[in-house]
């Protein structure tokens, strides 16, 4: 018969007490999905293979994929990403470099205490322990919360701002911290929610951060596209102009900068600004999937759908989206708009092939990739396949999962005009809903 030793257990014991009462990234309640994790990890890749990865923030950035990696298996990688994170922040902090490191040593002794490295594990929380002993509450360490908070999920952006605020008490001139609340602010709130008097303090906040860091895209096009909002479009315009008129290399905001043109120009300008980008980066997979979203803008807008030459839009679409499912094949969105063009292109069997593929995998899905999967996959059993009583199965579905989606509202929406017009199976769907509405979710239609 084996034996632990007491003391031992009891070390470890300690250790893991101490561990859990870091502020690091293993404490800060990230454990969500692993499709979730993969995601976001797709999406810190491109931001890191990126040219014009700002200073400011590279090492909370590699902190945070370096969490992802170890959370999805891959130690090997994590420690990689620690190892750049590290010199990042001594790159870009080389006055108060040890208290900016607090986060990224508890991260390590998270890293060594999971491979059973228990005195590597103890050195780093030691060290944690010497940096707070004389700083208590480094704002360095909200900072990058607050950062990696906003980054990770939508529902952390109210906390995000809470943890600027708290870091900006201590550092109100810092312009990586008031440009961070800027953007988590302009984030924060839904774009259908936004009153006049919010936007207008949006556009205030992201002034003060413009003023503090001119060379910030993210904050240029954050303000440039509440300033539109705002009914300046002329001034919108010009900025807009003096900043697609040298190269871009970086690609924050981009996105933001492509619906402005596709708003306020054209498709056209929007397309051929993505096109003009990716010829100066075409290992670039991030402004790939850009320029797909420039083509399905186009696509599906009603004056395309009068252009007789409409075709050729649509084959360099599928084209692009194929490519991009090779480069995401994790990713959801690009397999349900790889079916949308090839639907659009008329390969119907083509885009069935996709959704029953994605049927037998929807095991592993999230809620929220599940509901989106089952509103996608009705719309194509109506319109594509002309079966209006499997689609209604998935919409039903689709309703079931309770999360206020935009997905789910369509759903909803289609299974109520259904009974408005007292079409197949409505006696059914009220049933259905009555159920629903027992639980608050179809009042509000």
């Amino acid at each position: 018969m084996a034996f632990s030793c007491p003391t031992k257990t009891m070390a470890q014991t300690s250790l893991k007490i101490s561990l859990q009462g870091l502020e690091c990234h293993f404490t800060w309640k990230l454990d969500y999905s692993r499709s979730k994790l993969q995601s976001l990890r797709e999406t810190m890749i491109d931001i890191s293979s990126r040219e014009g990865v700002q200073c400011s923030w590279a090492g909370h950035l590699y902190n945070l994929l370096a969490y992802l990696q170890h959370a999805l298996g891959s130690t090997k990688d994590a420690l990689q990403c620690l190892k750049k994170a590290e010199e990042a922040i001594r790159q870009c902090s080389p006055d108060d470099v040890e208290l900016s490191l607090v986060v990224h040593y508890g991260n390590l002794a998270w890293v060594h205490y999971h491979q059973g490295e228990l005195t590597e594990s103890q050195t780093y929380v030691e060290k944690v322990g010497r940096l707070l002993r004389d700083n208590p509450c480094p704002g360095v360490v909200w900072g990058e919360k607050a950062w990696t908070l906003n980054k990770f999920d939508v529902s952390k952006r109210k906390e995000a701002l809470d943890y600027f605020q708290m870091a900006l008490n201590g550092d109100p001139e810092n312009k990586v911290l008031r440009c961070g609340y800027a953007m988590a602010f302009n984030k924060s709130v839904d774009r259908t929610n936004i009153t006049a008097k919010l936007r207008s303090e949006m556009l205030e906040q992201l002034r003060i951060a413009r003023e503090l860091d001119p060379e910030h895209l993210t904050i240029t096009m954050m303000y440039l596209q509440r300033l539109a909002e705002s009914g300046q479009v002329e001034e919108a315009l010009k900025l807009a102009e003096e900043v697609t008129e040298k190269p871009l290399d970086s690609f924050g905001g981009f996105g933001i900068l492509l619906s402005f043109f596709r708003d306020h120009v054209s498709h056209d300008s929007s397309i051929d600004l993505a096109r003009r980008t990716l010829e100066r980066h075409p290992d670039s997979r991030q402004l790939k999937r850009h320029l797909g979203k420039c083509y399905k803008w186009k696509i599906f807008s009603p004056e395309e759908k009068r252009n007789p030459m409409r075709h050729i839009l649509i084959e360099n679409a599928v084209n692009l989206y194929e490519e991009l499912v090779a480069l995401y094949p994790k990713s959801l969105a690009a397999k349900l708009e790889l079916s949308a063009m090839s639907r659009e292109s008329g390969s119907v069997d083509r885009a069935d092939k996709i959704f029953e593929d994605l049927l037998l995998d929807r095991e592993g899905m999230e809620p929220q990739d599940l509901q989106t999967f089952y509103n996608w996959y009705a719309q194509h059993l109506f319109h594509a396949k002309k079966n209006a009583s499997r689609s209604i199965d998935f919409h039903k579905k689709a309703a079931e999962i309770m999360l206020p989606t935009d997905q789910r509202d369509s759903s909803i929406r289609v299974l109520l005009s259904i009974v408005r017009n007292r079409g197949h199976r409505a006696e059914e769907i009220v049933n259905f809903l009555d159920g629903l509405d027992r639980e608050g979710a179809v009042g509000q239609f």
